[in-house]
């Protein structure tokens, strides 16, 4: 239907931009402007697999395509709409989607008001996430730009007020207030990720999620300084689902693990600091993320459990550099921590050896499961005006954000009660691996 939909408002769009003498450039009253991308890549992996199967000779599931249309309907007046599909191994499936759609109303430059579906202005690159020209590197640093967490935070459905506000000698300020709902898919790794928080062998199934509140908001500051730049960004969101257990065998599960369905509610409530120094052809970047989960299930999350009340933590240094017109290259260091209070995943082992992996946690050697470590190399050519090329390379150390149900599982020995074969899954990530990625796009 989703696809359908897409199709009929892409033919009505290309008419009226037809109607208007194929206008092609932004301002002009009336006229339908016409931009869009198409982007093919390819990811390879040493070990583990990254949202996908790519460490069994790489995947071509890696890319985006997006059309978008917008006009000028008077001077104050702006409609647009972008639809939207990509493959990213496991997720994404090329789905098309209504990227953002807007009616965007402005009175003066400090006050503008916008409806619709909204990119939610997270960090310094949340709202061009999608659009691979522009920047460097083919991934984003996944410690603040985590793509399980990506249709969560991409955008929402509601209301924007923004404006630009100069301040003579102190610089200037952009600012985003948003308040909305957004909405995420079932089998999507959002679910995913909340059923690893769980023991595989319980079979726990999140579905019917339900959005209930969503709040955003942006300052950033242009210093006096030209080129520096501050961000202060956050949101909170909160939603709940339903949450079932249908224990897959391998484990006689005792009467006081038997899981009866309940709910869960979860609440995110997260910040980010950004800064951003430009200077000739060097570009600067460095953010630090913090996203704190407070989770509510009856039956499945006591109280006092690690998993009702944790923060998780992310920062990461980037820079790039233009050497010529044509060329680019980037670098930037990126660490994350699923849990700020459990860096190094021993509470999470003690777990599992305390109850021989019946309450979950990581199984002996696994507690890289806790952190992700990476320091990448980008390499960029911009063969024409709209196509581009880029290489990339990743030193990965540990296990996080990548989720158990992609196939990163193995067994483990247990002398639990219950146990019948002497085995149970639990998560299996190598250490230290590699991650490869070449990526072409093209925009007009």
């Amino acid at each position: 239907m989703m696809k359908r939909t897409a199709i009929l408002f892409t033919v009505i769009l290309v008419f009226l931009s037809a109607q208007s003498a194929g206008a092609l450039e932004l301002g002009s009253e009336g006229q339908v402007s016409i931009h869009g991308f198409i982007t093919q890549g390819y990811l390879l992996s040493s070990d583990n697999k990254f949202f996908g199967d790519t460490d069994n000779g790489g995947t071509y599931h890696f890319n985006e395509r997006g059309i978008n249309f917008t006009s000028d309907v008077s001077d104050r007046l702006r409609l647009g709409i972008q639809f939207f599909s990509r493959d990213f191994g496991n997720l994404g499936n090329n789905d098309v989607t209504i990227d953002w759609a807007y009616a965007d109303y402005s009175f003066t430059e400090w006050a503008n008001f916008r409806a619709g579906k909204l990119k939610m202005p997270q960090g310094l690159y949340n709202t061009s996430r999608d659009v691979d020209m522009l920047r460097t590197s083919v991934l984003l640093p996944q410690s603040v730009y985590n793509e399980g967490w990506r249709d969560s935070i991409n955008a929402l459905n509601g209301f924007e007020y923004y404006g630009y506000a100069p301040a003579g000698k102190v610089g200037s300020f952009e600012y985003h207030f948003l308040g909305g709902v957004n909405q995420f898919e079932d089998d999507g790794p959002e679910m995913r990720l909340l059923e690893d928080q769980f023991p595989i062998y319980l079979g726990v199934d999140v579905s019917n999620n339900k959005v209930d509140r969503t709040y955003v908001g942006s300052v950033l500051w242009e210093s006096p300084l030209e080129g520096l730049s501050f961000g202060l960004s956050g949101w909170e969101m909160n939603f709940n689902a339903d949450i079932t257990s249908t224990p897959d065998g391998s484990v006689t599960i005792p009467p006081e693990l038997q899981k009866d369905p309940s709910t869960i509610e979860v609440t995110q409530t997260g910040w980010t600091t950004s800064l951003q120094y430009a200077v000739g052809d060097f570009v600067f970047s460095t953010e630090y993320n913090r996203i704190n989960y407070e989770m509510v299930s009856p039956g499945y999350i006591p109280e006092d459990s690690p998993a009702a009340d944790f923060d998780s933590e992310g920062y990461y240094g980037m820079i790039t550099y233009r050497f010529t017109d044509w060329f680019e290259v980037g670098t930037y260091y990126s660490e994350y921590y699923a849990n700020r209070d459990d860096k190094d995943g021993e509470d999470a082992a003690k777990r599992w050896a305390d109850s021989g992996g019946l309450a979950g946690g990581y199984p002996p050697g696994q507690e890289h499961r806790a952190y992700l470590k990476d320091l990448a190399l980008s390499l960029r050519f911009d063969i024409t005006e709209n196509w581009i090329l880029k290489l990339e390379g990743h030193k990965m150390r540990g296990g996080a954000i990548m989720l158990n149900s992609d196939g990163n599982t193995d067994f483990y020995p247990s002398n639990a009660m219950g146990v019948v074969d002497g085995q149970i899954e639990g998560p299996s990530y190598t250490k230290d691996w590699e991650l490869y990625t070449a990526k072409v796009s093209f925009s007009f």
